[in-house]
């Protein structure tokens, strides 16, 4: 453990966070951005006690990277906070002299949910929880009705495999449903396409099953909505639903990533400003990063605004 970071590395780990954090947001390179955020994680983590927060962070980060835990709104959120305190933290280096060094903060506030996810993940590990955030991923970028009803068709042959009752029921009422469209009995209508949303949506809330005993993780709610109407309207009926929509995990996911891009655009600009103003030549490499990064948050963020108005 040594006796902090000079302000330099404090701005040079700030950096990396945010476009390792960027790049997961844009979905490029989402996996090295991963491994990005986590060697800044491992690097604070080594000046600071083993018990520190930083270190965990850097063993849930691994976990993400590696697909055994799955990417949420929540999780997202979390990493938008800590990138807020690497910014307070920079922020406080800028202030100090350069020969000095700064003890960063611990990020106590991560320890609970964090612990809980990789109990989680460790209990899973005999499942191909990369498997399932692939399957996932694939019925979340699915719109086409043959590539759907493929798409669940998979989900339900993976939960036969793991005797998953839940994802059993959501994806067969969902394949049904779906081939009774494809045949031709049933004309596609915005009844359909909403209960498929529904069906994505709490398949991704759903946890992995760690043993063959599963208990159910759906409420009667949930049960109503998607498997029971889905089931209604395969035989030509109608079913009308008395209560609200239920919040919707992707459209949760995408106002924390563009809150997240927000965050980051101040900073940005002004670091901007501030190299354009000093038109040192030795900069220029600088400027050119800065530009870069400021063009990926803005297209960043023009992708998730039409995204989240496509999904409200």
């Amino acid at each position: 453990m040594s006796s902090g970071l000079t302000p330099t590395q404090i701005f040079q780990q700030r950096q990396d966070f945010e476009r390792g954090l960027l790049a997961v947001i844009l979905d490029q390179g989402r996996r090295s951005g991963f491994e990005r955020m986590g060697r800044v994680a491992q690097t604070i983590g080594a000046v600071l006690p083993p018990s520190s927060a930083w270190a965990l962070l850097a063993r849930w980060l691994s976990a993400l990277a590696s697909q055994r835990l799955v990417l949420t709104s929540e999780s997202l959120e979390l990493l938008r906070q800590v990138g807020k305190t690497l910014k307070n933290l920079d922020r406080q280096a800028q202030q100090t002299p350069e020969a000095d060094q700064l003890m960063p903060l611990d990020v106590a506030f991560l320890v609970a949910p964090l612990s809980a996810a990789l109990q989680d993940s460790d209990a899973t590990a005999e499942v191909d929880a990369a498997e399932w955030s692939k399957l996932l991923h694939q019925l979340q970028t699915t719109t086409q009705m043959e590539e759907l009803q493929a798409a669940f068709a998979r989900v339900a042959e993976f939960a036969a495999a793991l005797n998953w009752r839940d994802a059993i029921e959501i994806s067969g009422a969902q394949t049904n449903l779906l081939d009774r469209l494809l045949d031709g009995t049933l004309t596609k209508a915005p009844e359909h396409v909403e209960v498929f949303g529904d069906a994505k949506t709490l398949l991704v809330g759903l946890k992995l099953p760690v043993t063959q005993a599963n208990e159910t993780q759906i409420d009667d709610k949930q049960y109503e909505r998607v498997i029971e109407r889905a089931d209604v309207l395969a035989s030509g009926g109608e079913f009308a639903l008395d209560d609200e929509a239920p919040e919707n995990a992707e459209d949760a996911l995408v106002q924390v990533q563009l809150a997240t891009v927000l965050d980051m655009l101040p900073d940005l600009l002004e670091a901007y400003r501030e190299q354009v103003e000093r038109e040192q030549v030795e900069e220029r490499p600088v400027q050119l990063e800065l530009e870069a990064d400021l063009q990926a948050v803005a297209r960043a963020a023009e992708r998730l605004r039409g995204k989240l108005a496509d999904l409200t």
